[in-house]
Protein backbone atom coordinates (compact mmCIF):
# COMPACT_ATOMS: atom_id res chain seq x y z
CA UNK A 1 0.00 0.00 0.00
CA UNK A 2 1.05 3.22 -0.47
CA UNK A 3 0.51 6.68 1.71
CA UNK A 4 -2.00 9.11 0.70
CA UNK A 5 0.38 12.55 -0.76
CA UNK A 6 1.60 14.19 1.95
CA UNK A 7 1.60 11.68 4.08
CA UNK A 8 4.60 9.20 5.48
CA UNK A 9 4.44 5.63 4.64
CA UNK A 10 6.61 4.84 8.26
CA UNK A 11 6.75 6.23 11.10
CA UNK A 12 8.39 5.21 14.14
CA UNK A 13 7.88 7.39 17.20
CA UNK A 14 7.96 7.62 21.36
CA UNK A 15 11.58 6.33 21.74
CA UNK A 16 15.04 8.22 21.57
CA UNK A 17 16.48 9.62 18.36
CA UNK A 18 20.14 8.57 18.06
CA UNK A 19 22.10 12.05 17.79
CA UNK A 20 18.85 14.47 18.44
CA UNK A 21 18.07 14.71 22.19
CA UNK A 22 14.68 15.42 22.86
CA UNK A 23 13.21 14.26 19.53
CA UNK A 24 11.26 10.64 20.06
CA UNK A 25 10.03 10.21 16.39
CA UNK A 26 11.27 9.60 12.73
CA UNK A 27 8.97 9.85 9.51
CA UNK A 28 9.89 8.50 6.37
CA UNK A 29 8.39 8.76 2.82
CA UNK A 30 9.39 6.96 -0.07
CA UNK A 31 12.98 5.19 0.95
CA UNK A 32 14.01 8.30 2.64
CA UNK A 33 13.58 10.16 5.78
CA UNK A 34 11.03 13.31 5.86
CA UNK A 35 11.01 14.52 9.22
CA UNK A 36 12.47 14.08 12.69
CA UNK A 37 10.62 15.40 15.80
CA UNK A 38 8.56 14.98 18.80
CA UNK A 39 5.54 13.07 17.97
CA UNK A 40 2.99 15.39 18.25
CA UNK A 41 4.66 17.66 14.86
CA UNK A 42 4.81 15.06 13.24
CA UNK A 43 0.87 13.58 13.45
CA UNK A 44 0.10 15.66 10.57
CA UNK A 45 1.72 13.05 8.61
CA UNK A 46 0.28 9.95 9.91
CA UNK A 47 -2.83 9.18 7.05
CA UNK A 48 -5.00 6.20 7.12
CA UNK A 49 -2.26 3.99 5.25
CA UNK A 50 1.11 5.14 7.24
CA UNK A 51 2.35 2.40 9.29
CA UNK A 52 3.01 3.46 12.96
CA UNK A 53 5.90 1.42 14.54
CA UNK A 54 5.89 2.19 18.52
CA UNK A 55 9.21 2.39 19.92
CA UNK A 56 8.76 2.26 23.34
CA UNK A 57 11.51 4.02 24.71
CA UNK A 58 13.33 2.28 22.39
CA UNK A 59 16.05 4.28 20.48
CA UNK A 60 16.24 4.44 16.43
CA UNK A 61 19.77 4.74 15.07
CA UNK A 62 21.29 5.00 11.38
CA UNK A 63 21.71 1.66 10.02
CA UNK A 64 25.42 -0.08 9.76
CA UNK A 65 27.36 -0.34 6.65
CA UNK A 66 30.18 -2.93 7.00
CA UNK A 67 33.02 -1.07 4.71
CA UNK A 68 34.81 -4.52 3.91
CA UNK A 69 33.59 -8.01 3.72
CA UNK A 70 33.13 -11.28 1.51
CA UNK A 71 29.53 -12.25 1.13
CA UNK A 72 29.88 -15.51 -0.83
CA UNK A 73 32.40 -16.70 1.64
CA UNK A 74 30.46 -15.22 4.73
CA UNK A 75 27.09 -16.86 3.65
CA UNK A 76 29.30 -20.21 2.53
CA UNK A 77 30.52 -20.17 6.06
CA UNK A 78 27.10 -19.59 7.49
CA UNK A 79 25.36 -22.44 5.86
CA UNK A 80 28.36 -24.83 5.75
CA UNK A 81 31.02 -26.60 8.36
CA UNK A 82 32.63 -24.13 10.50
CA UNK A 83 35.62 -24.57 12.86
CA UNK A 84 36.16 -21.36 13.82
CA UNK A 85 34.86 -21.93 17.26
CA UNK A 86 37.94 -25.37 17.94
CA UNK A 87 40.42 -24.62 19.74
CA UNK A 88 42.67 -27.62 19.46
CA UNK A 89 42.99 -29.91 16.43
CA UNK A 90 41.60 -32.59 18.23
CA UNK A 91 38.32 -30.84 18.33
CA UNK A 92 38.52 -29.29 14.74
CA UNK A 93 38.88 -33.35 13.61
CA UNK A 94 36.26 -34.31 15.71
CA UNK A 95 34.03 -31.69 13.97
CA UNK A 96 34.57 -32.33 10.62
CA UNK A 97 34.40 -36.38 11.01
CA UNK A 98 30.42 -35.21 12.06
CA UNK A 99 30.02 -33.27 8.83
CA UNK A 100 31.49 -36.44 6.61
CA UNK A 101 29.40 -38.67 8.36
CA UNK A 102 26.78 -36.51 7.04
CA UNK A 103 28.23 -35.93 3.73
CA UNK A 104 27.72 -38.59 0.86
CA UNK A 105 30.64 -40.34 0.01
CA UNK A 106 32.85 -38.79 -2.87
CA UNK A 107 30.88 -35.69 -2.66
CA UNK A 108 33.37 -32.39 -1.85
CA UNK A 109 33.36 -31.35 1.77
CA UNK A 110 33.80 -27.45 2.40
CA UNK A 111 34.87 -26.28 5.65
CA UNK A 112 35.98 -22.31 7.09
CA UNK A 113 37.56 -21.49 10.05
CA UNK A 114 40.86 -22.91 10.85
CA UNK A 115 43.61 -20.57 12.11
CA UNK A 116 46.74 -22.28 13.51
CA UNK A 117 47.84 -19.12 15.53
CA UNK A 118 44.52 -19.20 17.57
CA UNK A 119 44.53 -23.21 18.13
CA UNK A 120 46.17 -23.91 21.29
CA UNK A 121 48.01 -26.52 19.09
CA UNK A 122 49.83 -23.46 17.27
CA UNK A 123 49.76 -25.49 14.08
CA UNK A 124 47.07 -26.94 11.57
CA UNK A 125 46.12 -30.26 10.66
CA UNK A 126 48.18 -32.64 8.97
CA UNK A 127 47.49 -34.55 5.81
CA UNK A 128 47.23 -37.64 7.36
CA UNK A 129 45.23 -36.59 10.23
CA UNK A 130 42.55 -35.40 7.31
CA UNK A 131 43.03 -38.34 5.53
CA UNK A 132 42.34 -40.36 8.82
CA UNK A 133 39.52 -38.28 9.54
CA UNK A 134 37.87 -37.75 6.18
CA UNK A 135 38.95 -41.30 4.11
CA UNK A 136 35.74 -41.04 1.73
CA UNK A 137 35.28 -37.23 0.60
CA UNK A 138 37.83 -34.66 -0.86
CA UNK A 139 37.95 -31.69 1.32
CA UNK A 140 38.73 -27.75 1.31
CA UNK A 141 39.68 -26.29 4.72
CA UNK A 142 39.96 -22.86 4.20
CA UNK A 143 41.85 -20.74 6.50
CA UNK A 144 40.26 -18.03 8.56
CA UNK A 145 42.09 -15.11 6.96
CA UNK A 146 40.84 -16.42 3.15
CA UNK A 147 44.31 -17.02 1.92
CA UNK A 148 45.17 -20.04 2.36
CA UNK A 149 43.67 -23.97 2.49
CA UNK A 150 44.19 -26.74 3.78
CA UNK A 151 43.28 -30.26 1.94
CA UNK A 152 42.97 -34.04 2.44
CA UNK A 153 44.92 -36.70 -0.13
CA UNK A 154 41.85 -36.67 -2.09
CA UNK A 155 41.38 -33.49 -2.72
CA UNK A 156 44.98 -33.22 -3.50
CA UNK A 157 44.61 -36.25 -6.66
CA UNK A 158 41.20 -34.78 -7.82
CA UNK A 159 42.56 -31.09 -8.51
CA UNK A 160 45.94 -32.82 -9.83
CA UNK A 161 48.25 -31.50 -7.63
CA UNK A 162 50.91 -34.09 -7.29
CA UNK A 163 50.38 -34.86 -11.07
CA UNK A 164 53.25 -35.09 -13.05
CA UNK A 165 54.19 -31.43 -14.42
CA UNK A 166 51.51 -29.82 -12.42
CA UNK A 167 52.02 -25.72 -13.00
CA UNK A 168 50.78 -24.24 -9.83
CA UNK A 169 49.56 -20.36 -10.11
CA UNK A 170 51.90 -17.24 -10.00
CA UNK A 171 52.49 -16.53 -6.02
CA UNK A 172 51.28 -19.81 -5.08
CA UNK A 173 53.26 -21.83 -2.25
CA UNK A 174 52.39 -25.81 -2.17
CA UNK A 175 54.29 -26.55 1.29
CA UNK A 176 55.81 -30.01 1.41
CA UNK A 177 57.46 -31.77 4.29
CA UNK A 178 61.25 -33.00 4.31
CA UNK A 179 60.92 -35.93 1.72
CA UNK A 180 59.03 -33.39 -0.81
CA UNK A 181 55.87 -34.80 -0.14
CA UNK A 182 52.82 -32.24 -0.24
CA UNK A 183 51.39 -31.60 3.16
CA UNK A 184 47.89 -30.69 2.19
CA UNK A 185 48.66 -26.94 3.48
CA UNK A 186 48.69 -24.58 0.32
CA UNK A 187 49.05 -20.77 0.24
CA UNK A 188 47.92 -18.01 -2.46
CA UNK A 189 45.61 -20.45 -4.42
CA UNK A 190 42.64 -19.47 -2.84
CA UNK A 191 41.08 -18.00 -6.75
CA UNK A 192 42.80 -21.01 -8.14
CA UNK A 193 40.76 -23.38 -6.05
CA UNK A 194 38.06 -21.68 -6.40
CA UNK A 195 38.00 -22.06 -9.85
CA UNK A 196 38.46 -25.39 -9.75
CA UNK A 197 36.14 -27.02 -7.51
CA UNK A 198 32.37 -27.97 -8.39
CA UNK A 199 30.79 -24.98 -8.83
CA UNK A 200 27.76 -23.97 -6.52
CA UNK A 201 24.27 -24.52 -8.02
CA UNK A 202 22.32 -21.06 -8.59
CA UNK A 203 19.64 -22.30 -6.34
CA UNK A 204 21.92 -23.49 -3.39
CA UNK A 205 23.92 -19.69 -4.14
CA UNK A 206 20.62 -17.90 -3.72
CA UNK A 207 19.85 -19.87 -0.82
CA UNK A 208 23.35 -18.86 0.87
CA UNK A 209 22.64 -15.49 0.29
CA UNK A 210 19.19 -15.15 1.83
CA UNK A 211 20.77 -16.76 4.84
CA UNK A 212 23.54 -14.81 4.95
CA UNK A 213 21.52 -11.61 4.01
CA UNK A 214 19.40 -11.94 7.04
CA UNK A 215 21.84 -12.51 9.32
CA UNK A 216 23.52 -9.53 8.13
CA UNK A 217 20.21 -7.63 8.66
CA UNK A 218 19.97 -9.39 12.33
CA UNK A 219 23.29 -7.59 13.23
CA UNK A 220 21.90 -4.22 11.86
CA UNK A 221 23.60 -4.10 8.26
CA UNK A 222 22.02 -2.05 5.80
CA UNK A 223 24.72 -1.67 3.33
CA UNK A 224 27.96 -3.82 2.59
CA UNK A 225 30.95 -3.72 0.45
CA UNK A 226 32.28 -6.70 -0.74
CA UNK A 227 35.81 -6.79 -1.07
CA UNK A 228 36.98 -10.08 -2.83
CA UNK A 229 39.36 -9.67 -5.24
CA UNK A 230 38.47 -12.50 -7.48
CA UNK A 231 35.16 -10.41 -8.51
CA UNK A 232 35.06 -10.07 -12.10
CA UNK A 233 32.14 -9.51 -14.74
CA UNK A 234 30.66 -13.27 -13.95
CA UNK A 235 30.46 -12.28 -9.78
CA UNK A 236 28.67 -8.69 -10.66
CA UNK A 237 26.57 -10.02 -12.61
CA UNK A 238 25.65 -12.83 -10.00
CA UNK A 239 25.36 -9.63 -7.38
CA UNK A 240 23.16 -8.08 -10.00
CA UNK A 241 20.84 -11.17 -9.72
CA UNK A 242 20.84 -11.57 -6.19
CA UNK A 243 19.80 -8.01 -5.75
CA UNK A 244 16.99 -8.13 -8.02
CA UNK A 245 15.47 -10.89 -7.03
CA UNK A 246 15.70 -9.93 -3.09
CA UNK A 247 18.07 -12.48 -2.29
CA UNK A 248 20.18 -9.66 -0.53
CA UNK A 249 17.82 -6.63 1.16
CA UNK A 250 21.13 -4.83 2.04
CA UNK A 251 22.89 -1.83 -0.54
CA UNK A 252 25.36 -3.53 -2.49
CA UNK A 253 28.72 -2.28 -3.46
CA UNK A 254 31.06 -4.66 -5.12
CA UNK A 255 34.76 -4.30 -5.91
CA UNK A 256 36.36 -5.87 -8.93
CA UNK A 257 39.98 -7.38 -8.72
CA UNK A 258 42.60 -5.49 -10.85
CA UNK A 259 42.71 -8.45 -12.87
CA UNK A 260 39.64 -7.16 -14.34
CA UNK A 261 40.61 -3.67 -15.48
CA UNK A 262 39.93 -4.50 -19.05
CA UNK A 263 36.39 -5.70 -17.77
CA UNK A 264 35.43 -2.17 -15.53
CA UNK A 265 32.84 -1.13 -18.25
CA UNK A 266 30.93 -4.05 -18.82
CA UNK A 267 30.96 -4.53 -14.85
CA UNK A 268 29.70 -1.11 -14.20
CA UNK A 269 26.60 -1.25 -16.70
CA UNK A 270 26.02 -4.62 -14.83
CA UNK A 271 25.64 -2.85 -11.22
CA UNK A 272 23.88 -0.27 -12.81
CA UNK A 273 21.30 -1.98 -14.04
CA UNK A 274 20.48 -4.03 -10.99
CA UNK A 275 20.62 -0.88 -8.92
CA UNK A 276 23.97 -1.89 -6.76
CA UNK A 277 27.41 -0.52 -6.99
CA UNK A 278 30.72 -0.32 -8.51
CA UNK A 279 33.23 0.07 -5.30
CA UNK A 280 36.37 0.74 -7.06
CA UNK A 281 39.43 -1.81 -8.08
CA UNK A 282 41.43 -4.16 -5.60
CA UNK A 283 44.71 -4.63 -5.54
CA UNK A 284 47.10 -7.21 -3.65
CA UNK A 285 50.59 -5.72 -3.41
CA UNK A 286 53.41 -8.42 -3.27
CA UNK A 287 50.75 -11.21 -4.47
CA UNK A 288 49.95 -10.40 -7.97
CA UNK A 289 52.11 -7.18 -8.83
CA UNK A 290 55.77 -6.10 -8.67
CA UNK A 291 56.13 -2.56 -7.69
CA UNK A 292 56.19 -1.17 -11.34
CA UNK A 293 53.23 -3.22 -12.60
CA UNK A 294 51.02 -2.44 -9.33
CA UNK A 295 51.49 1.70 -10.22
CA UNK A 296 50.38 0.85 -14.19
CA UNK A 297 47.57 -1.01 -12.71
CA UNK A 298 46.52 1.80 -10.34
CA UNK A 299 46.86 4.28 -13.30
CA UNK A 300 44.39 2.42 -15.71
CA UNK A 301 41.63 2.23 -12.61
CA UNK A 302 42.09 5.62 -12.19
CA UNK A 303 42.13 6.24 -15.76
CA UNK A 304 38.35 4.14 -15.41
CA UNK A 305 37.26 6.41 -12.84
CA UNK A 306 37.27 3.82 -9.97
CA UNK A 307 38.36 3.94 -6.69
CA UNK A 308 41.47 2.20 -5.71
CA UNK A 309 41.95 -0.67 -2.56
CA UNK A 310 44.70 -2.16 -1.93
CA UNK A 311 44.78 -5.35 0.54
CA UNK A 312 47.26 -4.28 3.56
CA UNK A 313 48.02 -6.33 6.66
CA UNK A 314 51.78 -6.01 6.70
CA UNK A 315 54.26 -2.92 6.65
CA UNK A 316 55.75 -4.25 3.07
CA UNK A 317 52.06 -4.07 1.64
CA UNK A 318 52.14 -0.91 3.21
CA UNK A 319 55.42 0.64 1.66
CA UNK A 320 54.49 -0.85 -1.45
CA UNK A 321 50.89 0.71 -1.43
CA UNK A 322 51.54 4.53 -0.31
CA UNK A 323 54.40 4.53 -3.25
CA UNK A 324 51.90 3.71 -6.19
CA UNK A 325 49.38 5.93 -4.57
CA UNK A 326 52.13 8.61 -4.56
CA UNK A 327 53.29 7.96 -7.86
CA UNK A 328 50.14 8.30 -9.82
CA UNK A 329 48.37 10.52 -7.55
CA UNK A 330 50.27 13.83 -9.02
CA UNK A 331 49.24 12.70 -12.80
CA UNK A 332 45.52 13.11 -11.70
CA UNK A 333 46.01 16.29 -9.31
CA UNK A 334 42.95 18.78 -9.86
CA UNK A 335 40.79 16.22 -11.68
CA UNK A 336 36.83 16.99 -10.72
CA UNK A 337 35.61 14.02 -8.63
CA UNK A 338 38.90 12.29 -7.79
CA UNK A 339 38.50 8.54 -7.41
CA UNK A 340 39.64 7.70 -4.20
CA UNK A 341 42.72 5.91 -2.25
CA UNK A 342 41.77 3.27 0.30
CA UNK A 343 43.65 0.83 2.49
CA UNK A 344 41.83 -2.56 3.31
CA UNK A 345 42.49 -3.61 6.67
CA UNK A 346 45.53 -1.48 7.76
CA UNK A 347 46.69 -4.39 9.61
CA UNK A 348 50.51 -2.86 10.90
CA UNK A 349 50.64 1.27 10.23
CA UNK A 350 54.21 2.45 11.97
CA UNK A 351 54.46 6.22 12.91
CA UNK A 352 56.08 7.54 9.77
CA UNK A 353 53.18 6.40 7.44
CA UNK A 354 50.58 8.81 9.02
CA UNK A 355 51.49 11.91 7.65
CA UNK A 356 51.85 10.26 4.34
CA UNK A 357 48.38 8.81 4.51
CA UNK A 358 46.69 12.18 5.80
CA UNK A 359 48.68 14.07 2.93
CA UNK A 360 47.40 11.69 -0.17
CA UNK A 361 43.91 11.83 0.95
CA UNK A 362 44.03 7.85 1.51
CA UNK A 363 40.76 6.35 3.50
CA UNK A 364 41.67 3.59 5.44
CA UNK A 365 39.17 0.17 6.61
CA UNK A 366 40.53 -0.69 9.43
CA UNK A 367 39.17 -4.04 11.62
CA UNK A 368 38.69 -2.92 15.74
CA UNK A 369 37.14 -6.79 15.55
CA UNK A 370 40.13 -8.20 14.79
CA UNK A 371 41.83 -7.18 18.14
CA UNK A 372 38.70 -8.68 19.90
CA UNK A 373 38.33 -11.85 17.85
CA UNK A 374 42.10 -12.10 17.05
CA UNK A 375 43.90 -10.94 19.79
CA UNK A 376 45.37 -13.79 20.93
CA UNK A 377 47.58 -14.36 17.63
CA UNK A 378 48.31 -10.27 18.49
CA UNK A 379 49.37 -10.59 22.08
CA UNK A 380 52.45 -12.80 21.15
CA UNK A 381 54.05 -10.32 19.09
CA UNK A 382 54.51 -7.38 21.77
CA UNK A 383 56.81 -5.54 18.94
CA UNK A 384 54.06 -4.68 16.71
CA UNK A 385 51.34 -4.31 18.91
CA UNK A 386 51.38 -0.39 19.28
CA UNK A 387 51.02 -0.04 15.48
CA UNK A 388 47.86 -2.64 15.44
CA UNK A 389 44.88 -1.70 13.96
CA UNK A 390 45.34 2.03 14.49
CA UNK A 391 42.02 4.20 15.15
CA UNK A 392 42.76 7.17 17.63
CA UNK A 393 46.09 8.04 16.14
CA UNK A 394 44.71 8.22 12.67
CA UNK A 395 41.35 10.04 13.75
CA UNK A 396 43.91 12.81 15.25
CA UNK A 397 45.61 13.22 12.12
CA UNK A 398 42.63 13.32 9.74
CA UNK A 399 43.14 10.33 8.36
CA UNK A 400 39.48 9.20 6.92
CA UNK A 401 38.89 5.97 8.83
CA UNK A 402 36.27 3.98 8.46
CA UNK A 403 34.84 0.56 9.82
CA UNK A 404 34.80 -3.15 8.41
CA UNK A 405 34.02 -6.40 9.31
CA UNK A 406 36.00 -8.78 7.18
CA UNK A 407 33.69 -11.13 7.48
CA UNK A 408 33.84 -14.13 7.90
CA UNK A 409 37.12 -13.56 8.96
CA UNK A 410 35.37 -12.26 12.12
CA UNK A 411 31.82 -12.27 12.65
CA UNK A 412 29.86 -10.04 10.77
CA UNK A 413 28.55 -7.78 13.80
CA UNK A 414 29.42 -4.27 14.03
CA UNK A 415 28.39 -3.49 17.46
CA UNK A 416 30.90 -6.06 18.11
CA UNK A 417 33.52 -4.42 16.32
CA UNK A 418 32.21 -1.01 17.71
CA UNK A 419 33.06 -2.79 21.07
CA UNK A 420 36.35 -3.81 20.87
CA UNK A 421 37.48 0.08 19.28
CA UNK A 422 36.52 1.69 22.46
CA UNK A 423 38.10 -1.07 24.77
CA UNK A 424 40.86 -2.16 22.24
CA UNK A 425 40.77 -5.29 24.55
CA UNK A 426 40.61 -9.35 23.23
CA UNK A 427 38.21 -12.06 23.90
CA UNK A 428 40.65 -13.32 26.59
CA UNK A 429 41.27 -10.38 28.23
CA UNK A 430 44.15 -8.86 27.34
CA UNK A 431 44.08 -4.88 26.52
CA UNK A 432 45.86 -4.44 23.25
CA UNK A 433 47.27 -0.65 22.48
CA UNK A 434 44.93 1.38 24.38
CA UNK A 435 46.09 4.34 23.39
CA UNK A 436 44.21 3.67 20.04
CA UNK A 437 41.04 3.18 21.72
CA UNK A 438 37.75 5.30 20.40
CA UNK A 439 34.68 6.96 22.25
CA UNK A 440 30.85 5.24 21.74
CA UNK A 441 30.61 8.06 18.75
CA UNK A 442 33.53 8.03 17.49
CA UNK A 443 33.35 4.31 16.73
CA UNK A 444 29.98 4.10 16.20
CA UNK A 445 30.79 6.58 13.02
CA UNK A 446 33.00 3.78 11.56
CA UNK A 447 29.90 1.81 10.52
CA UNK A 448 27.44 5.29 9.74
CA UNK A 449 28.57 8.63 9.26
CA UNK A 450 31.98 7.87 8.25
CA UNK A 451 31.20 4.70 6.07
CA UNK A 452 28.26 6.19 4.21
CA UNK A 453 31.03 9.11 3.01
CA UNK A 454 33.16 6.80 1.37
CA UNK A 455 30.63 4.58 0.17
CA UNK A 456 28.80 7.54 -1.01
CA UNK A 457 25.36 7.27 0.40
CA UNK A 458 23.61 9.83 1.71
CA UNK A 459 23.14 7.23 4.93
CA UNK A 460 24.43 7.00 8.38
CA UNK A 461 22.82 10.03 9.92
CA UNK A 462 19.26 10.37 10.65
CA UNK A 463 18.18 13.71 8.67
CA UNK A 464 15.82 14.74 5.92
CA UNK A 465 16.23 13.48 2.77
CA UNK A 466 18.54 11.36 3.96
CA UNK A 467 18.49 7.50 2.89
CA UNK A 468 15.84 6.01 5.34
CA UNK A 469 18.03 2.76 6.74
CA UNK A 470 18.01 2.35 10.11
CA UNK A 471 18.12 0.06 12.97
CA UNK A 472 16.24 -0.22 16.28
CA UNK A 473 18.16 -0.97 19.53
CA UNK A 474 16.76 -2.00 22.91
CA UNK A 475 19.14 0.93 24.97
CA UNK A 476 21.21 4.29 23.71
CA UNK A 477 24.31 2.35 22.40
CA UNK A 478 26.05 5.97 23.37
CA UNK A 479 24.80 5.18 27.23
CA UNK A 480 26.82 1.78 26.92
CA UNK A 481 30.13 0.42 27.92
CA UNK A 482 31.96 -1.65 25.58
CA UNK A 483 31.05 -4.65 27.72
CA UNK A 484 27.62 -4.17 27.17
CA UNK A 485 27.53 -3.10 23.42
CA UNK A 486 29.00 -6.14 22.87
CA UNK A 487 26.32 -8.17 23.59
CA UNK A 488 24.01 -5.19 22.44
CA UNK A 489 20.94 -7.09 19.81
CA UNK A 490 19.42 -5.15 17.25
CA UNK A 491 15.92 -5.22 17.54
CA UNK A 492 14.76 -4.11 13.92
CA UNK A 493 16.33 -3.05 10.44
CA UNK A 494 15.08 -1.06 8.07
CA UNK A 495 16.32 -0.59 4.58
CA UNK A 496 15.03 2.42 2.58
CA UNK A 497 12.01 2.51 5.17
CA UNK A 498 11.56 -0.66 4.43
CA UNK A 499 11.35 -3.54 7.52
CA UNK A 500 13.73 -5.86 6.94
CA UNK A 501 14.31 -8.07 9.86
CA UNK A 502 12.57 -8.15 13.43
CA UNK A 503 14.02 -9.97 16.49
CA UNK A 504 11.32 -12.71 17.25
CA UNK A 505 9.32 -13.09 13.97
CA UNK A 506 10.52 -15.42 11.23
CA UNK A 507 11.62 -14.31 8.42
CA UNK A 508 8.38 -14.12 6.19
CA UNK A 509 7.24 -11.07 8.46
CA UNK A 510 9.96 -8.94 7.42
CA UNK A 511 8.58 -8.94 3.82
CA UNK A 512 7.26 -6.65 1.94
CA UNK A 513 3.48 -8.30 2.32
CA UNK A 514 4.06 -7.80 5.93
CA UNK A 515 1.46 -6.09 8.15
CA UNK A 516 3.73 -4.58 10.32
CA UNK A 517 0.73 -0.96 10.16
CA UNK A 518 0.97 -1.26 14.95
CA UNK A 519 3.50 -3.28 17.03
Amino acid sequence: MVAAPGKADLVLHEGLVLGHPGIDSVAISRGLIVAHGPFAELKPLVGPRTHLITLAGRTVAPGFIDSHLHFREAAAAATGVSVQRCRTVGDLLADLRLAAGKTPPGNWMRAFGCDEALLLDKRGPTRAELDESLPKNPLRLRHQTLHATWLNSRAIALLGLEAPGFNPPYGANMIRDAAGKLTGLVVGMEMWLSDHLPPVTVAEAESRARIMSRELAAAGVTAFTDATTRNGPVEVEQFAKLAQSNAICQRVCVMIGGQHLDAADRCEQLARAAGISLAGAKFMPGYQYDPAGLSRSVRSALECGLDCAFHVTEIEELEESIVAIEAVKTQFDGVPEMPRFRLEHGGIITPNYIDRLMAAGVWVATNPGFIYFRGPKYATEPGLVAHLYRARSLKDANVHLVGATDAPVTPARPLAAIAAAVSRTSLDGVELAPAEALSVQDAFALFTSDAAGLARLEAGVIEPDHLADLIVLPRDPFSLNAADLMNLVVDMTIVGGRVVYERGRPAIASSDSADLRST
